[in-house]
C-alpha cells in the first residue's frame, strides 16, 4: 500500500510541475507583451527580497513534515494535531513580527538597485507582496501536513488549481492595473490555497478544530530543536537568490535581471520535475526510519541511478535547445538569456543529482551536511558575485552563483557517500556511462559551432536540427537502458499489484 501511495505521489507530483510549468510560459510571455521586461524585473526583485523574511519560517515546514509522518506512524492523531496548530500559530506570529520590522529596510534596499523613475511604483506593489507572503507561509504549514500524512498527490492538485487560478486573474488584472494588478491576482491565490489545504488537511486528522487554537509548549520545543539546522537552510536558501538579483541590477540593471528571471524560472521548473518525485520520499524515510532504518541505502541507491538517467539527457537536450526557446518564449533570440540559461542548466544539473543524498538526509533527520552545503553556497555566492561582477558585470555575478551551486551540491553528494560507506565512483553509474558521454560530446559541439554563426536564422535552423537529431539518438540509447525496463516494472507493479 505505501509503494502505490508513494508512487500516486510521485506521478502527481510530475503532472504538477508540468502544468504550473506550461502556465507559467504562458504567463511569462503575456507579461513581456503586456508590462514590458523591465517592469518584470521589478516584479522579481521584489519578490525576491520580500522572500527574504521567509527566515522566519525557523524551519517549521520541514519539521511538520517529519514529525506528521513520525505520529501518523505512530497512530498517534492528538499529537499530529499538536504539531500542526502549533507550527500554524507560531509561523502566523513570526512571519507578521518580521513583516513589519523589515519593511523599512527592504524599502530602502530597493531604493539602491531601482532607478528612482521607478521606485514610487515598486513601493506601492510592497505591501501586497508581504500580505500574500504571510499567507502563503501559514498555508505551507498545512500543505507540509498533507505531505507527513503522504497526502502529496492532493497538495499537488490543490497547487495546480492555484496556479490556474493566478493565471486567468493575471490576464483579467494586469491589463487594467498593470504590475499592481499582478499583486493583487498573487493575494488572491495565496488566500485560494490557505483555505482550501486547511479544509483538506482536516479531513485526515479528525482532532484539528475549525480554526486552529491549541499553542503546545513542548511541541513547540521539538519542533524547534528539529527545525534549527531547517532554519539555517532557509535563511541561506532566501538570501541567495535576493544576493543574486541585486548584484545583478547593480551590474547589468533591471532589464537583465528580467531576462534572468525567465531563464532561472525555466530551469527550476525542469529541476523541481526531476525532484518533486524524489521529494515524496521525505516522509516515507521518516516512516522507514522509525520501523525498518537499513532499508534507507537501497532506496538512496535506486533514486539515484535513476536521478542519473534522467538527467543527463534532459538537462542536455535544455541546453542545446536554448536558442529555439529563446525564439519560442520571448519572441526573438536574445543572447543574454541563452546565456544565462545554459549557466544555470549546467550548475542545476549537479544540484538535482544531490537530490536522492539531500531527502535521505532530510527523512532520517540528519542533515549537518545539507546545512553546510547551504552555507557554502550562500557565502560563495556572495563573494564571487561581488569579485566576477565588478571585473565582468552582469554575466559574472551569474558564473558567480554557478560555481557556489556546483561545489554545494557535490558536498552533498560526497559526504552522503563517504558516511554510508558507498563508493564514490558510484555517482557515476557504470549503466549510464555511455550516455552521458555522448551527451557531452553533443552539447560541447553544439555550443562550439553556435558560438560561430552570426546569421540568427542559420543558427536557429541549425539549432532544430540538432534537436531532432539529439532527440532521436537519446530515445534510443534511454530505450535499451537497462533502466527503463526496470522503471516499467515499478510502474506496472505500483499499478496493478
Amino acid at each position: 500500500m505505501q509503494k502505490r501511495q508513494i508512487f500516486i505521489n510521485a506521478l502527481m507530483s510530475v503532472f504538477q510541475i508540468i502544468v504550473i510549468s506550461i502556465v507559467s510560459f504562458f504567463l511569462y510571455r503575456f507579461l513581456l507583451k503586456t508590462i514590458g521586461v523591465e517592469k518584470l524585473g521589478i516584479w522579481s526583485l521584489i519578490l525576491a527580497t520580500t522572500s527574504v523574511t521567509q527566515i522566519a519560517n525557523m524551519g517549521f515546514s520541514g519539521s511538520v513534515v517529519k514529525f506528521v509522518a513520525k505520529y501518523v506512524a505512530r497512530g498517534e492523531p492528538d499529537n499530529v494535531s499538536k504539531v500542526i496548530q502549533t507550527a500554524a500559530l507560531s509561523i502566523a506570529v513570526s512571519i507578521g513580527i518580521i513583516l513589519l520590522a523589515l519593511y523599512p529596510p527592504i524599502k530602502w534596499i530597493l531604493g539602491l538597485v531601482i532607478p528612482p523613475e521607478s521606485l514610487s511604483f515598486a513601493c506601492k506593489i510592497l505591501p501586497f507582496s508581504f500580505f500574500a507572503l504571510w499567507i502563503l507561509m501559514i498555508a505551507s504549514i498545512f500543505n507540509a501536513g498533507l505531505d507527513g500524512c503522504q497526502r502529496i498527490y492532493l497538495r499537488n492538485i490543490l497547487l495546480m488549481i492555484g496556479a490556474l487560478f493566478y493565471f486567468f486573474l493575471a490576464l483579467i488584472l494586469t491589463p487594467r492595473y498593470g504590475l499592481i494588478g499582478l499583486a493583487y491576482a498573487q493575494v488572491a491565490q495565496n488566500a485560494f490555497i490557505f483555505l482550501c489545504s486547511w479544509i483538506l488537511i482536516k479531513r485526515f486528522i479528525a482532532p484539528l478544530p475549525v480554526i486552529p487554537c491549541q499553542w503546545d509548549k513542548n511541541t513547540f520545543k521539538e519542533i524547534i530543536r528539529y527545525g534549527i539546522n531547517f532554519n539555517i537552510i532557509s535563511v541561506t536558501i532566501m538570501l541567495c537568490d535576493p544576493v543574486t538579483k541585486v548584484l545583478l541590477s547593480k551590474f547589468s540593471g533591471l532589464t537583465m535581471v528580467g531576462y534572468y528571471e525567465m531563464a532561472n524560472k525555466m530551469v527550476l521548473q525542469l529541476r523541481s520535475l526531476l525532484v518533486s518525485v524524489n521529494q515524496v520520499l521525505v516522509p516515507a524515510i521518516a516512516n522507514l526510519q522509525e520501523r525498518l532504518p537499513e532499508k534507507i541505502k537501497s532506496i538512496y541507491m535506486a533514486s539515484y541511478q535513476l536521478f542519473f538517467y534522467l538527467s543527463v539527457p534532459l538537462f542536455s537536450l535544455l541546453i542545446v535547445s536554448t536558442p529555439a526557446i529563446s525564439e519560442l518564449w520571448i519572441g526573438h533570440l536574445e543572447q543574454y538569456f541563452v546565456i544565462f540559461a545554459t549557466l544555470l542548466l549546467i550548475a542545476r544539473f549537479f544540484n538535482t543529482l544531490e537530490g536522492p543524498a539531500y531527502f535521505a538526509n532530510l527523512g532520517s533527520g540528519e542533515i549537518e551536511w545539507n546545512v553546510v552545503s547551504h552555507l557554502t553556497k550562500a557565502g560563495l555566492n556572495l563573494g564571487l558575485g561581488v569579485l566576477l561582477g565588478l571585473l565582468f558585470g552582469g554575466t559574472g555575478v551569474v558564473v558567480g552563483w554557478v560555481i557556489s551551486l556546483i561545489i554545494g551540491s557535490c558536498m552533498i553528494c560526497f559526504s552522503y557517500h563517504i558516511k554510508n560507506k558507498i563508493s564514490l565512483i558510484e555517482l557515476l553509474p557504470k549503466e549510464s556511462r555511455l550516455i552521458l558521454i555522448m551527451c557531452l560530446l553533443v552539447v560541447t559541439a553544439s555550443l562550439l559551432i553556435q558560438n560561430r554563426l552570426n546569421q540568427i536564422y542559420t543558427l536557429l535552423l541549425f539549432n532544430y536540427i540538432v534537436i531532432i537529431l539529439f532527440s532521436t539518438i537519446i530515445f534510443i540509447f534511454l530505450w535499451f537502458h537497462p533502466m527503463r525496463r526496470r522503471l516499467i516494472e515499478w510502474i506496472t507493479n505500483d499499478l496493478f499489484v
